[in-house]
């Protein structure tokens, strides 16, 4: 499954997921030629998701001041989200527990949509199963005090393409105690919903077409890095970017009460018209090939248009006795997104060079997500060419505007997501990483990150729920070889 935020790259969705950095080799500037090879297993609490992650970097050196990188990366993900319980199995359809979050719900019981579980089944039809393959390069050339750069990649999956380039460069000044940056980057992306069992609650509410749509993505960055003695350093960055197009997630749902059993596409609110189309493509849901459309109203008898926008995408939940629906998860058609790190490195000659590295993070969007993020790291050198990290981290999260657990009424806006990675939650991490040189040329190393996330660890404010507390252990070991 793409899941178009999560496995954007997914030892960065791994990764990213929590924010937690990979651990690294050596860097490769290389005199000549320099290979680095890593696998990573993350596995999450509960069943929910495990991705195994190999990546391959090779650098080389053409010339005096030309160097060629190029990166592949392989991993893949299996499991589900939002499991109700330790005992859960299924698909990755949406499954239903009683939860207080509802009017029902608050009188007698708990009500909650868990949108996707992990099944026992082999193969694509158990939860979710994918696999991404991404393949990228880039070229610096330097310039006396002026470094150029361009890169350039593919990442592809069963249900999503991303096409990416980017320039960069960097001017170093004042003796190179003072070294601005700046990058401009760009995405094309394409998701859609995969076959299967995976979009199978789409097949009763979509009238054939393909579930996805594109996406296209601007980002620019800059930075500043300023020496302040021979021990320490400041940087300062700022990125901003702007995704338009379909920024939904084709395989998730929301629970909404009380939406109106008529409903036509003329329903849909302005926000909700520039998300791109919801509906699937013939097959795409795992049922009958060609699903039958909704039947719409005869010549002679009006369509009852409610007082109140509706997501076009609902269907009416025949099993329960009272008026509900599930509504396609539908976002805005734009994403503005703009962070700020500010790092310190100090250097510490009295204990063998070890070195002190702190992070401060600050996100905000115009989906009125706001985060920030603090993390510490120590890099304690060891005899015999061995270097140990130690890595700490808090982040905390504000949910957005129109995310809920469950959704008493329509929106009026028509906007819809129970979408975890839009709660409110706080989260802690740490790790260690253990690299060990050999002849000045060979590196093996080794690291384990643990994270926590949970609704009650945050202090931003919003909306949030239990269900989406979880934890997971990132495992890693890599090789490297520089010549």
């Amino acid at each position: 499954m793409a899941a178009t935020d999560r496995l954007a790259a997914f030892t960065a969705a791994a990764l990213a997921l929590p924010g937690m950095a990979a651990a690294q080799g050596m860097e490769l500037t290389p005199e000549a030629l320099a290979i680095d090879g890593s696998y990573s297993n993350y596995q999450e609490s509960n069943g929910r998701m495990s991705v195994q992650a190999f990546q391959n970097d090779a650098a080389l050196r053409l010339g005096e001041d030309v160097h060629f990188r190029v990166n592949s990366t392989l991993d893949f993900i299996g499991g589900g989200s939002n499991p109700m319980n330790l005992n859960q199995i299924g698909g990755a359809s949406p499954t239903f527990y009683w939860g207080r979050n509802n009017d029902y719900g608050r009188k007698y019981g708990e009500l909650e949509l868990s949108q996707a579980t992990q099944g026992p089944q082999q193969g694509r039809q158990g939860g979710i199963h994918d696999q991404r393959l991404a393949i990228d390069g880039a070229l610096s050339v330097a310039l006396d005090d002026l470094t150029l750069g361009v890169a350039g990649g593919n990442s592809t999956e069963w249900d999503y393409l991303s096409n990416f380039f980017n320039l960069d460069a960097r001017w170093d000044l004042n003796r190179k105690a003072t070294t601005l940056a700046a990058g401009f980057g760009y995405a094309s992306d394409t998701v859609w919903a995969d076959g299967g069992h995976q979009g199978r609650i789409h097949q009763q509410y979509t009238d054939g077409t393909v579930i996805g749509g594109d996406k296209n993505t601007y980002q620019g960055l800059l930075g500043l890095t300023q020496v302040l003695d021979k021990n320490s350093l400041i940087q300062v960055n700022l990125t901003v970017s702007n995704s338009s197009g379909f920024l939904s997630d084709p395989y998730k749902s929301a629970w909404v009460n009380n939406v109106p059993a008529a409903r036509s596409s003329s329903t849909r609110s302005a926000s909700a018209q520039n998300a791109p189309d919801m509906s699937t493509r013939s097959g795409a849901s795992g049922g009958n090939p060609e699903p039958s459309p909704t039947p719409g109203p005869s010549p002679d008898q009006p369509v009852e248009v409610p007082e109140t926008p509706v997501n076009t995408f609902c269907r009416q939940s025949v099993p329960f006795s009272f008026q509900a629906n599930l509504c396609a998860d539908t976002r805005p058609g734009s994403r503005i997104q703009s962070a700020v790190l500010l790092r310190y490195v100090r250097n510490i000659p009295e204990l063998d060079a070890a070195a002190l590295h702190l992070d401060y993070r600050f996100y905000s969007d115009n989906w009125n997500i706001d985060s920030h993020t603090f993390e510490a790291g120590w890099l304690q050198p060891l005899p015999y060419e061995t270097m140990l990290t130690f890595r700490l981290r808090y982040y905390t999260q504000r949910s957005s505007y129109f995310y809920q657990t469950v959704y008493d009424n329509p929106t009026a806006d028509g906007l819809y997501s129970s979408d975890y990675r839009l709660a409110s939650f706080g989260a802690v991490g740490g790790g260690l990483q253990l690299n060990k040189t050999f002849f000045g040329m060979l590196q093996i190393g080794g690291g384990v990150d643990l994270y926590q996330r949970t609704q009650g660890m945050g202090f931003m404010g919003g909306t949030g729920s239990h269900v989406d507390n979880f934890s997971f252990a990132l495992y890693s070991v890599n090789l490297s070889l520089k010549f």
